[in-house]
């Protein structure tokens, strides 16, 4: 079976930093094809394909990469799956990600605390093992050095493992990643207690990049409200204990239906990334569907 899908995220607003309003998006808007087939004894072959657009012009989000989200293909059984290509780091899926109430979305996004300005997010070339049970997870992935090297120099493979658990109200996270220069790594731990009226949450990070130390802390809660969801944050990240960035974001997101939803979204930034431009806040209106 395949299936085709994808998500167009459009929005009005104005970025931290800047002082130019434009139309952006809050998810990247992309198109992705996936696929299964059954090849018995309890095997399945599985591919993957996403391509990242912007909607306000068509352009490509990374003009280097058609498939910029991911293309993998892999074998999935009871031992869990494995795939080749490119994809997400099990570290981003296992804690950065599930830590930011935004997704890594919109201008209130938590990229800063979450990735600690060092995270790849993807890594090309790589082979990724993924393995789930009882509310457990765990993932681990190898990719090539020359294929994911930071500033042109590769000195050693990626590779990275991104540890989960969820069960009722309780979810946590573990990952950990090494980039391709020795030494450049991330580290983040988070976890999340829903109690009925607000999910509350909270992720700290740490790593070094060029020999610079780098320290993130976050705090996170969401809420249903009037028929929406309503989500703060506050983080921070230090670089050589300067306080680089201290976000305070605040948004809600309202469902017109199971595939559109329309969102609000501020955020401030008072750390020292914000001193030369004096832009110190960012916001954005914008329209997700998906399909």
């Amino acid at each position: 079976s395949v299936t085709i899908y994808g998500i167009v995220d459009a929005n009005l607003g104005k970025d931290i930093g800047s002082d130019n309003k434009r139309m952006g998006q809050g998810a990247q808007s992309r198109l992705g094809f996936r696929g299964t087939e059954d090849l018995g004894g309890g095997l399945s072959a599985y591919f993957l394909f996403e391509h990242r657009f912007k909607p306000a012009d068509g352009h490509l989000v990374n003009p280097n990469s058609f498939w910029q989200g991911t293309s993998i293909v892999g074998l999935r059984g009871g031992f869990g799956s494995v795939s080749l290509g490119r994809t997400y780091t099990t570290a981003f899926l296992a804690s950065q990600l599930r830590a930011d109430p935004w997704g890594w979305d919109t201008v209130a996004n938590n990229g800063l605390a979450t990735g600690g300005g060092i995270a790849a997010v993807r890594n090309a070339s790589s082979v990724t093992y993924n393995f789930a049970m009882s509310g457990f997870s765990f993932g681990a992935q190898i990719s090539d050095a020359d294929a994911n090297a930071v500033g042109g120099v590769a000195e050693d493979h990626p590779w990275n493992v991104g540890i989960g658990y969820a069960a009722g109200p309780l979810t946590a996270g573990f990952g950990y990643e090494r980039r391709a220069i020795d030494d450049t790594h991330w580290m983040t731990l988070n976890g999340a207690y829903d109690l009925g009226m607000v999910k509350l949450g909270a992720l700290i990070g740490n790593g070094e990049l060029a020999n610079v130390k780098h320290k993130s802390f976050l705090l996170t809660a969401t809420a249903p409200i009037a028929g929406g969801e309503l989500r703060a944050s506050y983080g921070q990240l230090k670089i050589a204990d300067v306080k680089y960035s201290k976000q305070a974001g605040i948004g809600y997101f309202y469902p017109l239906s199971k595939r559109t939803t329309v969102y609000a979204n501020f955020a401030h930034d008072s750390g020292t990334r914000t001193d030369a431009s004096d832009e110190e806040s960012g916001y954005d209106f914008g329209i997700k569907h998906t399909f």
